[in-house]
């Protein structure tokens, strides 16, 4: 096997070769990944005869195609939406036959997250793998909570909760696995930016062709201090995370300027006038006392 079938079989990007010749369309190849997501061996793919491929996915192999959402019939009988982009590829000496490359994106997780958005006020949704690895992240709050180095992304999420939790959090994801249930859970982080954080947070199992589970969706719908303690510019922050405002907006809002806003949020300024803090408490849906224990008259 070249080096290029390897990296082909190992991407994580469902992926299918096509090819056309004439009127026949035949799948070439397909990944793991691929393979996974449909149900399907490689072998009852190819066998799949090309009138039906022609007709259901409307192929030409000459040119490129994008398609926001199709639905992918699995071997289990569920249907899974899909988006899909296809790219023709060189023609190959050997013969006249054109191929092409489709890659699948699964939009299940997608669809659920759009679920929970119609239900609550939705701060962070992500999708995690089978190993807990952060896979994608939808956080709009991060440049208003963490450090510039630390990002969910990329990370498991056991390096984003405090150690205490991490016995829970296996718990919680093994019996998501075993019922294929949606769960909720009270979980707490690790420090960020100096605090702990208390997350609220529901996951949902997705699950393959194969009827396994092959990651895991979540949301956390509210976040809060685990120290009632800490200072005003960090309950400011949070709770401009919280209302998804920006320091620019929160400033267009108030009529106070980006450079108070920004000494507020870094503790350079600790007692505000009281004007200054009732109007951004406003803004912000909040008592003032929530935000700063005194105010400047």
């Amino acid at each position: 096997m070249s080096i290029y079938s390897q990296i082909f079989k190992l991407m994580y990007q469902p992926m299918i070769i096509l090819c056309q010749n004439e009127s026949e369309v035949t799948i070439e190849d397909a990944n793991d990944a691929f393979l996974r997501l449909s149900g399907y061996t490689l072998k009852e793919l190819q066998s799949k005869k090309s009138k039906y491929l022609l007709q259901k996915y409307h192929i030409d192999n000459s040119k490129q195609v994008v398609k926001s959402e199709v639905l992918l019939n699995t071997k289990l009988k569920r249907q899974i939406s899909v988006r899909i982009d296809q790219q023709p590829l060189p023609k190959c000496s050997d013969d006249n036959s054109c191929r092409a490359y489709i890659i699948f994106e699964d939009l299940t997780p997608y669809k659920w997250f759009e679920q929970q958005a119609e239900r609550n006020k939705v701060l962070i949704s992500g999708i995690v793998d089978s190993h807990q690895h952060v896979r994608f992240l939808r956080d709009s709050l991060a440049p208003l909570l963490f450090e510039p180095d630390r990002k969910m992304q990329d990370e498991t999420l056991l390096q984003f909760l405090d150690t205490t939790e991490h016995v829970k959090i296996k718990k919680i994801i093994q019996e998501a696995h075993q019922l294929k249930k949606e769960r909720s859970v009270l979980l707490k982080t690790s420090k960020l930016s100096g605090i702990e954080l208390e997350l609220s947070v529901t996951f949902t199992p997705i699950i393959d062709g194969f009827g396994e589970v092959l990651e895991f969706a979540f949301v956390i719908w509210d976040l809060r201090p685990v120290d009632d303690q800490i200072d005003s510019s960090m309950k400011l922050r949070i709770w401009m995370a919280k209302r998804d405002i920006t320091a620019g907006h929160l400033s267009s809002l108030t009529g106070i300027s980006i450079q108070t806003i920004s000494k507020l949020r870094n503790g350079k300024i600790l007692k505000p006038q009281r004007l200054t803090a009732e109007l951004i408490a406003s803004e912000l849906q909040v008592d003032v006392h929530e935000i700063w224990s005194e105010v400047r008259k």
